[in-house]
């Protein structure tokens, strides 16, 4: 077999014009490649904030405004019609429609039971009701008496709670000092002198029922990652964190002033009514921020509580807004 004979030209590799053309062609392929995927990546990062905005707002306002639905709340439809005698002692507030919801402007003269710092210059929203199902009254209704029986305890009441028994005529809030098992499923629960200024409530029938009430304090608080946050607090000085990252919370409420019968339509708006009984609408701003710095490319401007603002970061910033009503206020139908 004769042997094969390559021609010497037939190896040879790529020139210098060749391979500078080749790499200067990947180059620019590798470089619109990497500016797809930062733009992408970009786009990918402000979406996800956005929509963690978003959820964070809306979960906000949610909690928010079941809370000031139910502000003066004591089992029955309008809290005009009900005689409301408060017998526990402070810092239960009295249960008045004046106490059942009240607002403070950049905070001014509310009194931060928790360790939590609040944000300055940020609205306090304190709200009170029943926030609880009822349970029936079974014992120990008549003659008046230390403690009432109810028939088990579903809503887990224990000593200390704050408590009202209510027949939507008469209602007593008390502060609950023993709750102790009876005879089968019968639960008596106590209100002795220790936590109350008397320990007699009303004569009630087996239509009256028991709640569990609190009062609620919404404010901007900083959390412990350094971050602005928006808190509740209720009687206990328990504070709970609801969403992160909520940089200014501010309030405005609707005023029914048509003398002489409400009619239970806002005539006027105001940041700091003269008369809380007053309100019967809430609406609620807040300035929620994203999550993660820099994902804009300069300060972005936002206007927030009718002031035109800077931001100090290259965060996304935007507002959400609702108005609640107040459904205790509003006239029976």
């Amino acid at each position: 077999m004769r042997p094969i004979w390559i021609s010497p030209r037939a190896q040879s590799g790529f020139g210098l014009v060749e391979l500078m053309i080749a790499m200067t062609l990947g180059l620019v392929l590798l470089g619109g490649i990497g500016y797809i995927f930062i733009g992408s990546r970009g786009a990918f990062r402000a979406t996800d904030n956005l929509s963690r905005m978003q959820e964070n707002a809306r979960y906000a306002l949610d909690t928010m405004s079941r809370d000031i639905r139910m502000a003066g709340y004591v089992g029955c439809g309008n809290m005009a019609s009900v005689r409301v005698n408060t017998i526990a002692n402070a810092p239960v507030p009295p249960m008045t429609p004046a106490n059942a919801l009240v607002g403070y402007d950049g905070g001014v003269g509310w009194v931060n039971p928790t360790a939590i710092t609040r944000v300055a210059n940020t609205d306090v929203l304190s709200v009170m009701g029943a926030f609880s199902n009822g349970v029936n009254l079974t014992g120990n209704l008549a003659p008046q008496n230390a403690n009432v029986q109810i028939n088990g305890n579903p809503d887990g009441f224990q000593a200390g709670d704050v408590l009202v028994i209510t027949n939507c005529v008469n209602a007593d809030v008390v502060k609950a000092t023993a709750v102790a098992n009876g005879a089968g499923t019968i639960v008596a629960i106590s209100h002795s002198n220790a936590s109350n200024t008397g320990n007699r409530i009303g004569v009630y029938g087996s239509d009256a029922f028991v709640m569990r009430m609190n009062q609620y304090s919404y404010f901007i608080g900083t959390n412990p990652a350094g971050n602005p946050a928006l808190y509740r607090v209720g009687l206990s000085g328990n504070a709970e964190e609801l969403v992160e990252n909520v940089q200014d919370m501010q309030f405005s409420y609707g005023l029914d002033t048509t003398l002489p019968t409400p009619d239970g339509a806002v005539d006027s708006y105001t940041k700091t009514p003269g008369n809380w009984a007053q309100v019967v609408s809430v609406t609620v701003s807040l300035l929620m921020r994203s999550p993660d710095n820099n994902l804009s490319t300069s300060a972005q401007p936002y206007t927030f509580n009718n002031v035109a603002t800077n931001a100090n970061d290259r965060r996304l910033y935007q507002v959400y807004s609702a108005t609640i009503g107040v459904r205790n206020r509003l006239p029976p139908m």
